[in-house]
């Protein structure tokens, strides 16, 4: 199988959002046997389905490839550590803004790093890069990303390769940025760079190249509501001793912000609506809420995403002004579900709360 957009079967699905919500959830790729236990009991074989994952390149266990995981065909120990690349983002949305999008970033840093290194004509040029040197050129980068960034970089085709040194943790690491990665300077979505990959593995393999596709001009339809129209009606018509009006107008401008693709208005409403729901769920700031209340598996995943969202707007209430551009765009805003997961756990618990005060 050589294409890596191909659609994957519900199955196949599983294992990968199996292996991405326990990414997600605790910054660390699970252990092999917790996937195995997992498919188990859904009757599915992970050790078949990682194999029957889409692959390009070298069939075998010499030559290079690239595929959704790391996983290259030899066997897995329980304790090992498969990892999810980039191209799992296409198949997995969740992965985009914490993953796959934040790579892209770090990707056109490093190709613009590379392309106005000095030049001489007494030694190659081997520019290098840090993880302080990104950080500062990247404010605003998920919460956790800077310190898994030298194990994703090492997955990526594009970024692997190079001498290095110095480890993550004490901020010694460093690493060398090859020529080769110029060949990315086109791919400007998750797909592009797919694409990408997928072209220069297939020649490096000694394959015949498939032929690029030729895409039409991508045509993004209007952008729709951030939250959801319906969700704000309900508020609106909510019974419950807590006015609502404010939180109702911050909705309503983040609606019409996102319409209008102001970033940093969408940041600072979005903040501010984080600081005023707390006392919904009988807590004083937005941190108690995500540690304090229970919630089910997949909402824990959104309010938790949504705390380190506090980060880029700090960003944009509180760095000053300097010599360096800002880098903040809509792009890093949360999914709007995660937004509406927690309006909609506010609304549920409205009712909750005006009962216990005996109302």
């Amino acid at each position: 199988m050589n294409d890596l957009t191909v659609e994957l079967s519900h199955e196949q699905t599983s294992l990968l959002t199996t292996m991405a919500h326990q990414y997600l959830t605790e910054g660390v790729w699970p252990v092999w046997g917790f996937v195995v236990d997992t498919m188990d009991r859904l009757d599915l074989d992970a050790a078949e389905l990682i194999r029957s994952l889409p692959r390009v390149g070298s069939t075998g266990h010499m030559g290079p490839s690239y595929g959704l995981t790391s996983h290259i065909g030899h066997h897995l120990a329980d304790d090992d550590r498969p990892a999810l690349t980039i191209a799992a983002c296409l198949h997995l949305p969740e992965l985009q803004p914490y993953v796959g999008e934040p790579f892209l970033r770090v990707l056109h840093v490093l190709i613009a790093i590379q392309r106005s290194a000095p030049l001489s004509t007494r030694e190659a040029t081997r520019p290098r890069f840090t993880i302080a040197e990104i950080e500062e050129e990247l404010p605003g980068l998920p919460w956790g990303f800077p310190a898994r960034l030298p194990d994703i970089l090492l997955l990526e085709p594009a970024t692997r390769g190079g001498s290095g040194g110095g480890a993550p943790d004490d901020g010694t690491w460093w690493r060398e940025i090859r020529r080769e990665i110029r060949q990315y300077r086109e791919a400007k979505t998750i797909e592009e760079y797919v694409h990408t990959t997928a072209r220069l593995i297939t020649a490096q393999a000694g394959e015949l190249p498939a032929p690029t596709p030729v895409l039409a001009p991508a045509t993004e339809p209007p952008p729709g509501p951030y939250v959801d129209e319906a969700l704000i009606a309900d508020l609106e018509a909510a019974d419950t001793v807590f006015q609502l009006d404010k939180l109702l107008a911050l909705v309503r401008e983040l609606n019409a912000n996102h319409a209008d693709q102001h970033p940093y208005a969408c940041q600072m409403l979005l903040r501010a609506i984080l600081d005023h729901v707390p006392p919904a769920f009988g807590q004083k700031t937005f941190q108690n809420v995500v540690a304090n209340v229970a919630w089910g598996q997949t909402d824990k995943v959104y309010v938790r995403k949504l705390a380190e969202y506090r980060f880029p707007a700090d960003d944009v209430l509180h760095r000053q002004i300097s010599s360096r551009p800002s880098r903040i765009d809509m792009h890093d805003l949360p999914p709007r579900g995660y937004v509406n997961g927690l309006l909609q756990a506010v609304l549920t618990r409205l009712p909750a709360l005006q009962q216990s005060r005996g109302l």
